[in-house]
């Protein structure tokens, strides 16, 4: 179990602009010590999740792992010199004796598997996880874990959607569009595919966000609390409906 901390709160740590359009979820003072030890990856991130936001048309495209909002992320991160990557480890094991004449009793040698971390730089990783399936944040918090303890990394952050607050903001976006009530656009998103009428079909949301068995803040969340990510410093940054830029959906 780890107990949450709040850095991010503090505006000399984070701008309260930047706080208030992303939803975060820390342990250990992830955001302070990043900004302490890593100052030029915390300003690449910060400048990242400061001119990021996305449009109503954004929003309500249906996209698979890796969507445009995504990409549109790692793009940022690389301009500014982020690299994927993965670590390689190998354990090496032997046992020695103190009694004269005897020899040494090899152990062999392990390895750690590993997986492409989406960004990277300096001691410090970003994974972008917007729609895999949601056992990808428990392969990345033991990651983090493991690197952590061996002196690899000194923080992580994944950024993430905050499933509930997207969907409540697409269907007051998509409601307008339709002529619809939010309460009638909620219903059909809300019914089983197999179910809906064509009416339904017409009024439900273009894209899915009503499934749990993805990536998500909350998902992330639950873990980072179980304490999934050891002693190493993380933090989960949710978009939110408050990343909208503000502009109606329009038809294409």
């Amino acid at each position: 179990m780890a107990f949450t901390t709040h850095s991010y709160d503090d505006p000399d740590v984070l701008a309260s602009g930047i706080r208030s359009r992303y939803e975060f979820h820390e342990v250990r003072s992830a955001c302070a010590v990043m900004k302490a030890v890593s100052p030029e990856e915390w300003a690449d991130i910060t400048d990242v999740l400061g001119s990021f936001s996305f449009s109503a048309n954004l929003l309500l495209r249906a996209g698979g792992n890796n969507s445009e909002m995504a990409e549109t992320l790692n793009r940022a991160l690389r301009e500014r010199g982020w690299k994927e990557c993965a670590y390689e480890l190998e354990t090496k094991g032997k046992i020695t004796f103190r009694e004269s004449g005897v020899p040494d009793e090899d152990l062999g040698t392990m390895s750690e598997a590993s997986y492409w971390v989406d960004n990277r730089k300096g001691r410090v990783l970003v994974d972008i996880e917007w729609n895999a399936k949601d056992g990808n944040l428990d392969r990345d918090l033991a990651a983090y874990r493991a690197w952590h303890e061996a002196g690899l990394i000194d923080a992580a952050m994944i950024i993430t959607k905050y499933r509930e607050d997207l969907l409540d903001k697409a269907i007051e976006l998509w409601a307008p569009h339709l002529g619809a009530t939010i309460e009638e656009v909620y219903k059909a998103t809300r019914k089983a595919r197999k179910t809906r009428t064509e009416e339904d079909r017409r009024l439900a949301l273009p894209l899915d966000l009503t499934t749990t068995t993805v990536t998500s803040l909350t998902k992330a969340v639950d873990r980072i609390n179980r304490g999934e990510a050891g002693t190493c410093p993380v933090v989960a940054v949710g978009i939110s409906g408050a990343t909208w830029d503000g502009t109606p959906y329009q038809e294409v």
